[in-house]
């Protein structure tokens, strides 16, 4: 009896861990396997400001309620490296972002409480409808350049990519205790 007693001590919270770790590992599988395929609908030019391809996203993502009050929010970015002919084109004199990156379009799906974007947020007066940026406001607003883009992808001017980012909690991981057990999890694909 105090062998059992002795042996489940140490086996019982190992079982447990290893439980949580296998919970987490499905969890972190599914989020990436829902950033994935929404990545590809997005740079295959899928509009996800419109409805209909919200309601795909969120059907993808059932697991983590992609709501406003949800347990996701999937970020999906284009970034631009502005060249000279741009700044022509929108009539500037001046280009203060030349051969940056920034912004050209942005929308967000889900609780955007959870995380923002790794590269910065354009402010929310220069999103147009469908979240199109003006070309002469990501020419010359330096709150529109995409912080820390070049580390991650260097592009020349006059190419974009897109970038897809997205942070799922899991709160029901948590039933251990274990500090952090329970955070979240981001992941980004940028084609």
């Amino acid at each position: 009896m105090i062998e059992l007693a002795l042996a489940l001590s140490v086996a019982f919270p190992l079982l447990l861990g290893v439980g949580a770790i296998g919970i987490r590992l499905g969890r972190t599988l599914q989020a990436t396997q829902l950033a994935r395929d929404v990545s590809h609908m997005y740079a295959w030019g899928a509009d996800f400001s419109l409805a209909g391809t919200q309601a795909v996203a969120g059907k993808l993502s059932q697991d983590f309620n992609l709501t406003p009050t949800g347990e996701a929010v999937l970020l999906f970015s284009t970034v631009y490296v502005v060249q000279q002919t741009d700044c022509t084109a929108a009539g500037l004199h001046t280009c203060p972002n030349l051969n940056l990156p920034v912004f050209t379009q942005r929308v967000a799906l889900g609780n955007t409480t959870l995380r923002s974007s790794q590269f910065g947020t354009p402010p929310a007066n220069y999103l147009g409808t469908s979240g199109n940026i003006a070309l002469a406001d990501y020419c010359q607003q330096a709150s529109l350049v995409a912080a820390g883009f070049n580390s991650v992808l260097a592009l020349a001017a006059g190419q974009s990519s897109t970038v897809v980012e997205g942070y799922f909690a899991m709160p029901d991981i948590n039933f251990l205790g274990f500090p952090d057990s329970g955070g979240g999890y981001y992941v980004r694909f940028l084609f």
